[in-house]
């Protein structure tokens, strides 16, 4: 992929059968739903509103390429670089049917990462990146968000296999979440819904593993870049 490469509260049920008949409870629910949400429900939940699907364009107005991106902390967006790679127009479209205007303030093709601002965001969810305190781990669980069809947001769950791998040439974190295209440029999160990574591709030649630019990579490029 790279360059040329919510939810149903959980209800405490008491069902008992008296003659045949079935009585069912679930006075309990609502009390409980939201805070036993766990795991990639809560995550999706948690995480999702503030990941976009991106859409950019040729001069021509003919459409290019399309992706994923996410609303973040500081104000800004993010997205893999070669989504946007030789596009001339950008849009966000959200999963309230809001279309908004982007820019690409920097992209660096190299790190596959590109900043990006999206207009009239207003008070919608953002995400943070994890710091450098909070690095990824070997086998933590993380959950992977993106577009592989326009209208079809997805999660998928997985863990790191290698928080920092080198792939060709540049060092990239590994995970098992799957990963379809149209998924680059989503966030891939921890379980706590910070950031740990941004999709960027997958493996040909290994089934089941796919690449990540890691939060780290993220931090120093924004710190470059003063975003």
């Amino acid at each position: 992929m790279r360059g040329r490469i919510g939810g149903i509260a959980a209800a405490v049920i008491a069902v008992s059968v008296l003659g045949g008949t079935v009585h069912a409870t679930a006075a309990r629910a609502e009390a409980v739903g939201q805070e036993s949400v766990s795991g990639a429900e809560k995550a999706y939940r948690d995480s999702a509103p503030a990941v976009f699907y991106l859409k950019a364009y040729r001069k021509d107005g003919t459409l290019k390429t399309v992706g994923s991106g996410f609303l973040t902390s500081t104000g800004k967006a993010l997205t893999a670089a070669h989504v946007v790679e030789d596009g001339v127009r950008f849009e966000a479209v959200f999963d309230d049917g809001a279309v908004r205007k982007v820019n690409v303030l920097k992209s660096d093709e190299e790190a596959d990462v590109a900043l990006l601002s999206v207009a009239n965001t207003g008070k919608r969810t953002t995400l943070a990146l994890t710091d450098e305190k909070s690095p990824a781990r070997y086998g933590q669980r993380s959950f992977a968000i993106g577009y592989p069809l326009k209208d079809g947001k997805i999660i998928t769950e997985g863990i790191v296999n290698a928080p920092k791998a080198e792939v060709n040439g540049e060092i990239r974190l590994l995970t098992s979440a799957q990963v379809s295209s149209g998924m680059s440029g989503g966030p891939l999160l921890g379980e706590d819904g910070r950031v740990i990574g941004l999709i960027s591709g997958s493996f040909r030649t290994m089934s089941g593993i796919h690449i990540c630019v890691t939060a780290e990579e993220i931090r120093n490029l924004l710190k470059t870049w003063k975003a």
